[in-house]
């Protein structure tokens, strides 16, 4: 029994009980497993870009794609251009946006602020080339006040300490 049916311009077969595609680039297949070239028309083929998308093919968007840290602060990762790969990217710039986080956390208790309230938005984008989702960078946003507020509790206990401190003396004989 053979069956064959062509969706989207790629030829599959049906024989005995397996299927497998018709590959137009799987000649190309290096030691390593993953296709070493692919040829003109091949780069819009869906299977292609299905190997691409799972690391069967190298994508040449993802593995060229640098990232790097456009702020002003001097204590985070990334201050020069770096690769990251698209599997791990959502980990490693959420970490790196941590990094503002903590720093930005700091400089506000060293200036005598308080932290009202910080938020960290990651920014994803697809690749089109290989159509794989990944995490393309980061906003850290923090706002601070000025802490110079009293505190009236405590100033009222020191009041009261400060009237009362010192003037009876207990004495038992």
């Amino acid at each position: 029994m053979s069956i064959s049916f062509n969706p989207y311009q790629n030829t599959y077969t049906h024989t005995n009980n397996s299927f497998s595609r018709i590959p137009e680039a799987a000649d190309n297949i290096s030691g390593n497993g993953k296709i070493a070239e692919i040829k003109g028309n091949e780069q819009s083929d869906p299977y292609v870009r299905m190997q691409k998308r799972i690391g069967q093919i190298d994508c040449e968007t993802c593995s060229n794609r640098k990232y790097q840290d456009g702020s002003n602060d001097p204590g985070v990762s990334f201050k020069t251009p770096a690769h990251i790969d698209p599997s791990v990217s959502a980990s490693v710039v959420m970490s790196h946006e941590q990094e503002h986080v903590r720093n930005e956390s700091a400089k506000a208790a060293g200036e005598n602020r308080k932290v009202i309230s910080q938020s960290v938005k990651l920014e994803t984008s697809v690749c089109p080339e290989c159509g794989r989702s990944y995490v393309s960078g980061g906003e850290t946003r923090t706002v601070t006040k000025a802490d110079n507020k009293k505190d009236f509790f405590m100033d009222n206990v020191k009041k009261i300490e400060n009237k009362h401190f010192g003037k009876e003396l207990d004495v038992r004989v």
